[in-house]
């Protein structure tokens, strides 16, 4: 009995060592392992990451935090979830994937830090992958087969400005033959630090050439330009650009894993310094703040005035370069002249891949005395970063005369004398009769008859002043009266042509004036586009209409008199419509 308890109390022993190991290695049967789809990654390109929990029994699984991982940037919103069940050996096996989109950043050498991952309340913790970001410029022939299939970069026209110089910064996507890129969208808020920004005129779709980087064949496709002005020196630097784009590979080597159907890759170019030098001091000279290669003029109209009326003083600036950002000059004015606030406008072409344009400035000016008066000669600098020099433009002395307008009418105002005799003889007193005095209706006409006169001529006065003075005003005010003289115009023409030229310039000069757009520089299309603005679909259909007809009227020989006198009515028409809107 005694061998038999012995026994007994062993095969208990050894049971409960058994079901405590089988517990604690039910506990230990959770496996987690991370993986990176690449390790040597170029910047600007995805990579996923995935973290792997399998184990036989797993009650609760809870999808991993990511830490955060130096030079890998996480594609928040793109994390995707997978389950499995699969037999191994006889046993139910449950597998969770976690996957992660990454986008690489600065070049270097990094590790991806331990993923915490807890299941059935407890924690476990995946291994370090050590990974490596590469630069894309510092590909060879050597690593072509490791080049990546697609990527994007910003590449400026220069990488030494000087503060306020026009730089154009492309946006170029390359990618390999054997990858198909079907559409591509930006991803919006792109900001340069230190830089005016200015967005330039580009086909909406871009044309691919071949080239080879450092001996990869690629096709280089220019997405998107941008006019980029320092406005300050030192080292500024271009954020990363960042695009999205669906692409289809051929074949099935690919860094991507983007296999036989299409799918949307974020992409990003790495970031670019640029050493912006100072402007040097200009000598002698005002610097108005324009760097490029530009055309400064002046001229005062009119010559000849009468004392109180406005006179202008235009100075233009046109050429290409920092256009937006140019200033005023300062002129010297006799301090026997009156100023008034001075008028900006801006022409901006935005074609050809660069800003250009014209800078208007007008300064108002009015006599209040007889006399001839001068405005001196000035020197006006601009930078001219081609020649890496200032260029100064002498603007001579501007001569006006001012004299007093003969048509004016003058009062003089003499002694005023009463003779006042006396009257002799009988007087006889009479009462007053009849109706009162504040009754009668001359004596109120008498009292507010000047009131009502000084009133219209303050106010005529002032509508004076303004068409003399605000140019947007007197623009919109006489718009009507200069189309009508235009269109008068296409009524006599003896050619077809000429004539629906007029009718052209008669909308486009109407429309611009009337909404105070800039008097040249606009297209058609811009011309619709404001104007769709205030009026319905059917007005600016008709717009539409006569501006194609007059612009293709070259290529229509089947257009009549006939058919030129209806488009002028139909003109006349819409105009007046269009000046109720405006």
């Amino acid at each position: 009995m005694t061998k038999i308890g012995k026994r007994t109390l062993l095969q208990s022993l050894l049971m409960i060592f058994a079901l405590a190991c089988f517990a604690t290695s039910q506990a230990q049967d959770v496996d987690v392992e991370a993986s990176l789809s690449e390790v040597n990654i170029y910047s600007g390109e995805q990579v996923r990451l995935q973290v792997t929990i399998s184990g036989t029994s797993m009650g609760s699984v809870e999808q991993p935090v990511l830490p955060e991982i130096d030079g890998l940037r996480w594609l928040r919103g793109s994390t995707s979830r997978g389950q499995k069940y699969s037999l191994v050996n006889g046993s139910p096996t449950v597998t969770y994937t976690f996957g992660y989109a990454l986008i690489a950043q600065t070049a270097g050498s990094y590790t991806v830090p331990a993923i915490t991952v807890n299941v059935n309340n407890e924690t476990f913790q995946t291994s370090p992958i050590d990974f490596k970001v590469l630069d894309p410029s510092t590909i060879n022939s050597g690593d072509a087969e490791r080049a990546p299939n697609i990527y994007v970069r910003l590449e400026p026209s220069t990488m030494n400005p000087v503060v306020g110089q026009q730089v154009i910064a492309d946006v170029v996507l390359y990618f390999k033959n054997d990858i198909e890129v079907s559409s591509y969208q930006p991803t919006p808020g792109w900001k340069a630090e230190g830089f005016w920004k200015e967005e330039l005129e580009y086909p909406q779709r871009a044309q691919t050439t071949s080239t080879i980087v450092n001996g990869v064949r690629y096709q280089r496709a220019r997405l998107i330009q941008y006019a980029l002005f320092p406005t300050k020196s030192g080292e500024l630097t271009l954020s990363p650009f960042e695009i999205s784009v669906s692409v289809r590979k051929q074949r099935n080597s690919d860094p991507f894993g983007l296999g036989f159907g299409q799918e949307r890759l974020n992409i990003e170019s790495i970031p670019v310094t640029l050493d912006v030098q100072p402007l040097p001091e200009a000598q002698n000279a005002e610097f108005i703040g324009a760097v490029g290669d530009f055309e400064i003029s002046r001229e005062i109209s009119p010559k000849n005035a009468f004392v109180g009326e406005t006179i202008e003083i235009t100075t233009r600036i046109s050429g290409a370069g920092n256009v937006p950002l140019v200033n005023k000059p300062e002129y010297a004015f006799p301090e026997e002249l009156e100023k008034y606030n001075p008028q900006e406008g801006s022409t901006i072409d935005r074609r050809n891949r660069q800003i250009s344009g014209t800078r208007t400035f007008t300064d108002i000016i009015i006599a209040r005395n007889e006399g001839t008066f001068t405005i001196p000669e000035t020197r006006i600098a601009h930078f001219n970063p081609n020649s890496n020099r200032y260029e100064i433009t002498r603007l001579p002395a501007l001569t006006f005369t001012a004299k007093r307008d003969p048509n004016a009418s003058t009062v003089a105002q003499n002694d005023l004398r009463l003779d006042i005799q006396p009257i002799t003889g009988l007087a006889q007193w009479t009462s007053a009769s009849g109706v009162p005095l504040h009754e009668k209706g001359w004596v109120w006409t008498l009292i507010f008859f000047p009131i009502l006169l000084t009133a219209a001529a303050y106010g005529y006065k002032q509508y004076h002043t303004r068409m003399n003075t605000d140019t947007a005003f007197a623009r919109s005010r006489t718009a009507s009266d200069t189309a009508a003289k235009t269109l008068t115009r296409a009524e006599q023409a003896a050619d077809i042509k000429d004539g629906y030229h007029l009718i052209e310039k008669a909308l486009v000069q109407f429309i611009t004036d009337k909404l105070n757009l800039p008097p040249a520089g606009l297209s058609h299309k811009d011309i619709i586009r404001e104007t769709e603005q205030i009026a319905d679909s059917e007005i600016t259909a008709e717009l539409k209409r006569l501006l194609t007809k007059c612009e293709t009227i070259a290529y229509a020989p089947n257009a009549t008199q006939e058919t030129l006198d209806s488009d002028i009515e139909k003109t006349k028409a819409l105009i007046k419509k269009i000046g109720k809107l405006a």
